[in-house]
């Protein structure tokens, strides 16, 4: 078999439904299997209502089709793929299994989603024919939005399980894969949850407080803003608890087995049924509108308290996270202390399982990263604070070093990843004591590696051009200031249209735009703006937006193709980047927007232009007027709309409905090089689009309905008044008759005026530094 194209999912509960949305997203067909029709059609219907969403868009429900186990086990014969994910008892998955296999037909992959139950034992139900195609396919949770899967065979599972199981999960559902042993919590939940463990410890030896604790495990460590306690509140202080008594009753033979046992104040907590999030109290209570923090001492609850530790603020002056984590271990303050205890302590154990729970530490790497929302792995932390310089003060301390790290050392090694100049990265791998190639997915572009092959043609401090090869060039946003946001500056202007002037010069094919971060683009850079309107530079700020409307004509008339590929967070001039191109391919978690009005401006680099043109070349003929494009864009706009999926953006006009839409992570710049070589052959600008503003009497319907949402309460004055600029700009200024096309230019220069009037008023900069101090927006 080498295509799978219809999947049964045994179990409509939390976890099962919310694989049969992920699988339908992804083009399948799933029948969602439970013990009756009802358990089965409440387990859909919870799927389409949970936030944050389960489906990429609601469409997709349609490809899920309820059943159950009386009446329809002649579906499991159409299915290329049964995955189980049922409760985590042993004899009913095995019971599951016996009604199950023998309507299999042949060939059919069969997978369990278990978090820790042993392959082997869950096998021991199957025939020797049936374990040749069984394995493991963890999946963490919510399976949409986690990417990592742990893949666990058995003895007798086939390579062809494997290598399809491979396929599938990694190319057609785009998540990333580690292949695991058949141990105790597998990797992730091994390595993480002892972290979690060692700082519930460390908090109570430390005497620190939880607010302490999560201000130093959060984002200044590379980790989630939930950071340890708001994690496993929101994952559920029983569920914390199963995995932990898992791993204690289980891993007999683990030096650091006592770190499993439930703590006192855990096993409070879960007696007074305080539960985390679920039962609204956990670590963390919510009051009404305040959040209050638990008291380990008296198991009462308190006012937070702002954390104020020197190690943090030292830390925080580096936007580089190696050099932000190594200044936060070795500082002496409490919070360096704890930050030094808790790493040391999970890295020192992670290093300790390998060989146990995987052969590969990059597996391990990718398994904390991808499970647990870490931007480094545990060896990779390694290699940030300083191999020698961390064995040596252990050795001070007098804490044991782990034999994989001492091997590293005596090589002649000072980390366990190397480049140094070379084409790929290389890894130590434990068991040669030899680096090795870092493993990537077949078909993966690195720019890493592209430009350690020389292959960087343009360089500043906010992008960079790279040579994908076969005369493709790709545009790399890489903010030296906001790495993870890579807001829109002159650096990334500047090499955008360098990028331009360079593949006309050598004759490229065409242009990626695109990168291997976190987010692709979270805006223009709302600093500087603020920055000039205070001074009253406002010529400076006309500037900005003309030439970043210049630039964005340049891309869309260019002589040849330009892609964006864009991912996760792409707003404002992330958005207005991509719109100008001749395609996109998005990644499918895409949120994008255009969300000026959140700070008192409207889009002022082509954002209105686009949407309407996208809007306007998807409507009916003209006989329905002009009206109809511009009122879906004055919502869009005025209200700031964010998709939450790139089948949403398409749905918002965003994107247009030719952009080829990826899962996987992995494949998505070198998609994006394709459709530029594939548009690239014969390859024409495009025509200008025709567009006819409905002007004043599409104006005043607009301006009516801003009247009354301001009589309502709904909008304030100061929202008024910048959903006026935007109606005007939309409508068409004085130009707009609802008969005459106007160009493109009129409209960029309406909107850039309206854009440099909104950056002057008094209650737009309020609303610009409020959102550059708090990252939420300002009704004022």
């Amino acid at each position: 078999m080498s295509e799978i194209k219809t999947v049964g999912v045994c179990g409509a509960g939390v976890m099962g439904a919310q694989l049969a949305a992920l699988f339908a997203g992804a083009g399948l067909k799933v029948y969602l299997f439970d013990l009756d029709q009802e358990l089965a059609e409440k387990g859909l219907a919870a799927a389409g209502a949970a936030k944050p969403a389960a489906f990429y868009h609601r469409r997709f429900a349609n490809s899920v089709i309820p059943s159950n186990y009386e009446q329809h086990l002649d579906r499991f014969g159409e299915c290329d793929w049964v995955i189980e994910a049922i409760a985590e008892r042993l004899d009913w998955k095995r019971e599951l299994y016996q009604k199950v296999e023998p309507r299999l037909k042949d060939g059919a992959l069969l997978t369990s989603n278990t978090s820790g139950l042993s392959a082997r034992e869950l096998a021991e139900a199957l025939s020797p024919a049936a374990r040749r195609r069984f394995l493991i396919t963890h999946f963490f949770n919510p399976p949409r939005y986690m990417r990592l899967v742990e893949l666990v065979p058995v003895a007798e599972t086939g390579d062809d399980a494997i290598t399809l199981a491979t396929e599938l999960i990694g190319r057609t559902l785009g998540k990333g894969i580690v292949h695991a042993k058949d141990t105790p919590n597998f990797i992730a939940n091994r390595i993480g949850v002892y972290g979690m463990m060692l700082a519930l410890e460390l908090t109570r030896q430390m005497r620190l407080t939880v607010e302490q604790v999560d201000a130093v495990t959060g984002p200044v460590m590379g980790r989630p803003k939930s950071a340890t306690f708001r994690t496993a509140d929101v994952v559920g202080l029983d569920t914390l608890a199963f995995v932990t008594r898992t791993a204690y009753e289980k891993c007999v033979d683990d030096e650091s087995r006592d770190v499993f046992q439930i703590p006192p104040v855990l096993a409070g907590l879960l007696e007074s049924k305080r539960l985390g999030s679920k039962s609204g109290a956990g670590f963390f209570k919510k009051e009404g509108k305040e959040i209050l923090a638990l008291d380990f001492e008296s198991m009462d609850y308190r006012p937070r308290t702002k954390p104020r530790m020197d190690g943090i603020g030292v830390a925080r002056r580096h936007t580089d996270l190696g050099r932000r984590l190594s200044a936060l271990v070795y500082n002496p303050d409490p919070a360096g202390k704890l930050a030094w205890e808790l790493v040391v302590g999970t890295l020192s154990y992670a290093a300790r399982r390998l060989g146990e729970i995987s052969d590969s530490i990059v597996d391990v790497d990718r398994a904390i990263r991808w499970g647990f929302g870490w931007q480094m792995g545990p060896f990779e932390t390694w290699d940030a604070i300083g191999v020698a310089k961390s064995v040596a003060r252990m050795e001070r301390e007098g804490k044991a070093v782990p034999a994989v790290t001492r091997d590293l050392l005596q090589s002649g090694r000072d980390s366990f990843y190397f480049r140094n100049g070379r084409p790929t990265r290389e890894v130590f791998d434990f068991s040669t004591k030899q680096m090795l190639p870092v493993p990537t997915a077949d078909g993966t572009i690195l720019l890493e590696d592209r430009k350690a092959a020389g292959g960087e043609i343009l360089r500043n401090w906010s992008a960079s051009l790279v040579d994908l090869g076969d005369g493709v060039g790709c545009v790399e946003l890489h903010s030296a200031l906001q790495p993870e946001f890579n807001p829109v500056d002159g650096g990334v202007l500047d090499v955008l249209a360098g990028s331009l002037e360079e593949a006309t010069k050598r004759g490229l094919e065409g242009l990626v735009i695109s990168h291997d971060g976190v987010h692709f683009c979270a805006g223009a850079n709302l600093a500087l703006i603020l920055e000039l309107a205070k001074a009253k530079r406002f010529g400076l700020i006309e500037e900005v937006s003309r030439t970043f409307q210049s630039i964005s004509q340049a891309i869309k008339y260019a002589p040849f193709p330009v892609v964006a590929a864009p991912f996760s967070i792409t707003l404002g001039g992330g958005f207005e980047m991509i719109a100008c191109c001749d395609r996109v391919v998005p990644l499918a978690e895409l949120y994008c927007g255009a969300v000026e009005v959140g700070v008192g401006l409207i889009p002022g680099a082509g954002g209105n232009l686009r949407l309407l043109t996208n809007l306007s070349e998807r409507m009916p003929p003209r006989a329905i007027g002009p009206m109809a494009a511009v009122q879906k864009a004055f919502e869009t706009i005025g209200f700031a709309k964010v998709s939450t999926s790139a089948h949403e953006a398409v749905e918002l006009g965003y994107l247009r409905p030719d952009s080829p839409i990826v899962l996987s992570r992995d494949h998505l710049i070198a998609r994006a090089k394709q459709e530029v070589l594939a548009l690239a052959d014969g390859y024409t600008p495009p025509a200008p689009p025709e567009l006819i503003p409905p002007g004043e009497g599409g104006r005043l319907a607009i301006e009516i309905a801003i009247e009354n949402f301001v009589k309502s309460g709904t909008i304030s004055e100061h929202d008024a008044l910048v959903a006026k600029k935007l109606a005007w700009v939309l409508t068409g200024g004085t130009r707009g008759d609802g008969m005459q096309p106007v160009e493109e230019q009129y409209f960029l220069d309406l909107e850039r005026e309206a854009f440099v009037s909104l950056a002057g008023e008094t209650k737009s900069q309020a609303r610009m530094a409020h959102m550059l101090k708090t990252g939420k927006p300002l009704r004022n």
